[in-house]
């Protein structure tokens, strides 16, 4: 009889050590990151648009280009699943192109500039999986270079882009240049790729490149309209002007600094834990 009260204390102080272990395993995991850092971004749309209607991608550096600083809250709920909370704020800006190109783009006379804000929602799918590592390949005489790995993933999201800038724009001789202030917001599609290489446990570096189409044609102050062509006169740009069909939209390429953080028993991000 006492051998067998033994025995079930002891069967049963198993399943309580376990229970308790798998509970602690729960709290320690590190299912939050918190990634922040710097980018450039390229717009494409009606200002400095290229003559060839099938042209979809252009890069003009000092003329479509901009700058911006991110934000970014993930959330890891199923081992290569995850969804992140971004926000992005910068600046943006495009002006008509120099002279020896104006064979290849519109001419047009007229330049934006805009500070902006984008607010998103994105799902990522890592297609290469971070491996977790642990001190044993130290005893084994390994190198970290042999397990050096660049987790990767592709997103997918919807945001909502927010703006107010000024348009420039001459007037039909083009003599007199005149602005204008505006506002602007669209909701955006959000597509891209990243990947991130480990420091030490808790602690990341990434990089990042995504593209943003807009659902309206707005951001740079400006709405297509028939193609421009030499015949047709400068002016009347601003809103319902004459230019190519192009919806806009935009890239990024940021590099960013990722924290790995515990959650909360109310499943919260807890930032104490950030670099602990």
């Amino acid at each position: 009889m006492r051998t067998r009260i033994i025995s079930r204390l002891v069967v049963v102080s198993a399943l309580l050590f376990c229970s308790v272990g798998a509970s602690a395993q729960r709290w320690s995991r590190r299912p939050y990151e918190f990634h922040m850092g710097l980018g450039l971004t390229n717009f494409m749309g009606d200002v400095c648009s290229p003559k060839d209607a099938d042209k979809q991608i252009w890069i003009l550096p000092f003329r479509t280009t901009g700058y911006l600083t991110d934000a970014i809250l993930k959330y890891n709920f199923k081992g290569r699943h995850s969804a992140s909370f971004s926000t992005n704020f910068g600046y943006m800006s495009a002006r008509e192109t120099i002279e020896k190109r104006a064979k290849y783009y519109y001419r047009q006379g007229i330049a934006f500039k805009t500070g902006f804000a984008e607010l998103g929602l994105r799902y990522e799918f890592m297609f290469i999986k971070e491996n977790e590592r642990r001190n044993v390949y130290r005893k084994l005489g390994e190198t970290k270079l042999k397990n050096f790995t660049m987790p990767s993933y592709l997103f997918a999201g919807i945001g909502e882009y927010f703006s107010y800038g000024n348009f420039y724009c001459n007037d039909e001789k083009g003599r007199e240049r005149s602005s204008e202030q505006y506002f602007s917001t669209a909701p955006v599609i959000m597509l891209g790729v990243g990947t991130k290489i480990r420091l030490d446990r808790n602690l990341y570096v990434g990089f990042e490149f995504g593209i943003r189409e807009a659902i309206g044609d707005k951001i740079d102050g400006a709405v297509g309209g028939k193609e421009m062509s030499d015949a047709t006169p400068m002016g009347d740009f601003y809103r319902g002007g004459k230019f190519g069909k192009w919806i806009d939209q935009y890239q990024f390429v940021a590099v960013n600094i990722a924290f790995k953080m515990r959650e909360k028993r109310n499943h919260m991000p807890n930032f104490k834990t950030i670099r602990r």
